[in-house]
């Protein structure tokens, strides 16, 4: 009967353990499991997140218009402006060229950007002795760009309207600058002119003054006996012999 009650404690102490066990085993296996589901969340997220940014970028990148043309440009002067593009991104740079039928032809330097379809654009040119800049304002659409533009030279505006281009050739390395006259100084032409002039005139003083002066010595054998001078030319008689 005694063992009977010592056995009895025992067995509780045993269930409480195994229990107890059983209960940490669980636990254990729960948190491993739930570590793991948030370790792959943030996989996931992070997965997630790198592809919508790859495909912002993608996206942007294809929404960015492609101008990388030689362009013609129409409405800022009275023919067209010959203008080659460079693209970078969202950065363009390049030349620009006037050549008129009559009139001074010039060259200028561009820079802009484009950014989607909307594109700004900035022409320095050298026109004559003024440095004249015009900046353009437009949309791309349908291979072209139109817009408007103002014009600036010393501090003024002095022309303003509405632009179109259109581009005429995608390889820009086949654009070429404007062959530039250079302009005659009025002052040495001037003083150039004076001097042929007086260098004229001073020959043809010695000219007259030669044919005034003749040496009687080259017609001696013309004088007669007794000093005839009958045989020499009226005018030219003297005593110009040895």
């Amino acid at each position: 009967m005694i063992k009977k009650y010592l056995i009895l404690p025992v067995l509780l102490v045993f269930l409480i353990s195994a229990g107890l066990s059983l209960g940490q085993t669980a636990n254990n296996t729960s948190t491993v499991e739930n570590n793991t589901t948030i370790e792959q969340n943030i996989t996931a997220q992070a997965n997630e997140t790198s592809s919508a940014n790859q495909t912002a970028e993608a996206n942007a990148t294809s929404t960015i218009a492609n101008l990388n043309y030689i362009w013609s440009v129409n409405g800022i002067e009275i023919g067209p402006i010959t203008m080659a593009l460079n693209q970078d991104g969202n950065d363009l740079f390049g030349q620009a060229k006037y050549e008129p039928d009559s009139g001074q032809a010039w060259n200028a330097e561009v820079v802009g950007s484009v950014h989607e379809n909307s594109v700004e654009l900035t022409i320095t040119a050298q026109k004559d002795s003024e440095l004249v800049t015009t900046k353009m304002s437009g949309i791309f659409t349908n291979e072209s760009i139109s817009g408007n533009f103002t014009q600036v030279s010393g501090g003024k505006m002095v022309n303003k309207g509405a632009f179109s281009a259109m581009w005429v050739n995608p390889d820009t390395s086949g654009y070429t600058p404007a062959t530039i006259e250079q302009p005659t100084d009025k002052t040495t032409s001037q003083n150039t002119n004076s001097a042929a002039s007086e260098t004229n005139t001073i020959s043809q003083t010695n000219t007259t003054q030669k044919s005034r002066f003749v040496d009687v010595r080259e017609y001696k054998d013309k004088i007669g006996p007794g000093g005839d001078l009958s045989g020499v030319p009226p005018g030219m008689g003297g005593s110009g012999l040895n």
